[in-house]
């Protein structure tokens, strides 16, 4: 017999089908003494909510990754007023609840996964387990072969693309060798709308580890790259290697974005145990599946009803509106692409644009940096004279942060160059021949607390990160400099076209570096 209030033990996530694999949903499990009573329930398109008044939540409030193409994550929360368990969501599927009366009792919500089919039913996939035969490919220092461990995640790949509604071509099912010139024409045969070819990294270094995607040299291709390392590490206790572009160029290729998956590294003690793993290698699988779906999407048809994502055009909105998303306090080293997703996850969707300011950006990725770890060399301390008072580079540390930067030739033709423009009432030379990226640095003070004790200088690579959060979210991205003067400068972008629009909506700089604490804006475009 149980006395008082019903105790929350335990929740967690779980594919499931039914007996003929026909219903597949994301089922998610919260574990009680006794049945809890339960509210469940949408507040919003991207979340479920299971409100649980009257129960006590005796396991730790968590945050358990999920990242299955479906559900993102699921959240259990003390209150107030009362416990609770939201699951963040990729689509918006129905539901049902089931009560399991029992020791423990379990609530069980199975979420249906049609949406995840209804993007896979009319593909084809090609999925080339690689080497085979003679080839064994690399080897892990307990001797496992990379031929053998590709094919048994090529084969769980496919049963889980098969699953999800596509149709699956394997370019070798058994250890065969197979030349890549027969490979790639198995995926032109079926008229493959993805090649996934699976390996893994090996290293003479031991210590080498991680996961990485290679591409073949266009535009999708990269692109899928992108997605599927993205999934990869969000799936598994993985670094990343990044994404990279293949070394050669076929012939012929498999007539379609084409990608080769580094899953793990072999060669590395930790992770030729990790590729032994069942476990291991079903996520692993799943997460591929994950990045393919999600970039299907991403070239499904807009939401507005406009031309497909990569179409070299996008139609020019005749208004905009403007959310303002207010976050934590940023800090450095967290992935600048996952916070945007966890922010924008229900409010933003295909069609729309998220923008990202860069100080934001910056400092994610460790380039906010205390002048007191600065010793400003003699030029910089001459240098920094000249930009005024109020100028960006008007302090020592910053200034040499600037000489770091950019080398000390180029700032010293920037300050000759910004000179005589001064002469002919012509400004903003200095940064035309120094560097634009000088332009992005803010002094001290220049943006929120406490990072108003730092420079920062502009972000690395943001085009890179506007396709990083593109891929994480499904949705295009820009990361901008915006002052409150009306200027609006587009550091990196997954969009392609005119930007004329996203320049206009942004003008009022919605960005906020103060008490506002808005470093994310997403853009809603509202077509004539």
């Amino acid at each position: 017999m149980h006395l008082g209030n019903p105790r929350i033990t335990n929740v967690w996530a779980t594919g499931h089908s039914d007996a003929t694999c026909r219903r597949l949903t994301s089922r998610l499990v919260i574990e009680a003494t006794p049945l809890p009573f339960h509210r469940v329930r949408a507040p919003s398109p991207g979340e479920i909510r299971v409100d649980l008044p009257g129960s006590q939540l005796t396991m730790a409030p968590a945050v358990i990754a999920v990242n299955d193409g479906l559900l993102v994550d699921v959240r259990v929360k003390d209150g107030p007023p009362h416990p609770s368990v939201v699951a963040r969501l990729e689509h918006s599927p129905s539901w049902t609840v089931t009560e399991a009366a029992g020791i423990p009792a379990r609530l069980v919500v199975d979420i249906d996964r049609s949406p995840i089919k209804a993007v896979f039913e009319s593909k084809v996939v090609a999925v080339d387990p690689g080497h085979g035969g003679s080839d064994t490919g690399e080897r892990g220092p307990v001797n496992l072969v990379e031929k053998k461990v590709v094919l048994e995640i090529a084969r769980l790949l496919s049963t889980h693309l098969t699953l999800a509604g596509a149709a699956v071509v394997m370019t070798r099912t058994s250890d065969d060798g197979v030349p890549a010139a027969k490979r790639f024409a198995t995926a032109r045969d079926a008229d493959a709308d993805a090649f996934v070819s699976i390996h893994t990294f090996g290293a003479p270094d031991r210590a080498v580890a991680g996961s990485r995607t290679l591409h073949l040299p266009d535009p999708e291709s990269e692109s899928l790259a992108r997605y599927v390392q993205s999934s990869l590490v969000e799936k598994l206790p993985l670094i990343t290697r990044g994404v990279a572009r293949y070394p050669g160029k076929p012939a012929v290729g498999p007539g379609a974005p084409c990608v080769f998956v580094e899953v793990a590294t072999i060669t590395n003690w930790a992770e030729e145990g990790w590729l032994r793993s069942s476990t291991f290698k079903e996520r692993a699988a799943s997460a591929i599946v994950t990045g393919l779906k999600r970039y299907f999407v991403d070239r499904a048809p807009l939401a507005f009803g406009g031309a497909p994502a990569g179409a070299k055009e996008r139609e020019v909105p005749v208004k905009v509106d403007v959310i303002p998303i207010r976050t934590h306090l940023v800090k450095e080293d967290e992935n600048i692409a996952d916070v945007v997703r966890r922010y924008v996850q229900g409010i933003a969707s295909s069609g729309d644009v998220i923008a990202v300011a860069e100080s934001v950006v910056s400092i994610a990725q460790g380039r906010a940096v205390l002048p007191g770890s600065v010793r400003p060399g003699p030029l910089a301390r001459a240098l920094c004279k000249l930009p005024g008072k109020d100028g960006s580079l008007a302090t020592p540390p910053a200034m040499q942060l600037a000489i770091d930067e950019a080398g000390a030739g180029k700032v010293l033709l920037g300050t000759v160059a910004a000179g005589l423009g001064r002469v002919v009432g012509r400004r903003g030379d200095f940064f035309r021949v120094a560097g634009r990226s000088l332009a992005q640095i803010d002094d001290i003070a220049g943006t929120m607390p406490p990072y108003d004790k730092h420079v920062i200088l502009g972000p690395a690579n943001p085009d890179e990160v506007a396709r990083d959060i593109r891929a994480a979210t499904g949705v295009d991205a820009v990361v901008v400099d915006v002052n409150d003067i009306g200027c609006v400068d587009v550091l990196g972008s997954s969009l392609q076209g005119k930007l004329d629009w996203v320049i206009r909506a942004l003008a009022h700089n919605p960005f906020g570096n103060d008490d506002q604490q808005t470093p994310i804006a997403v853009l809603k475009p509202h077509r004539a």
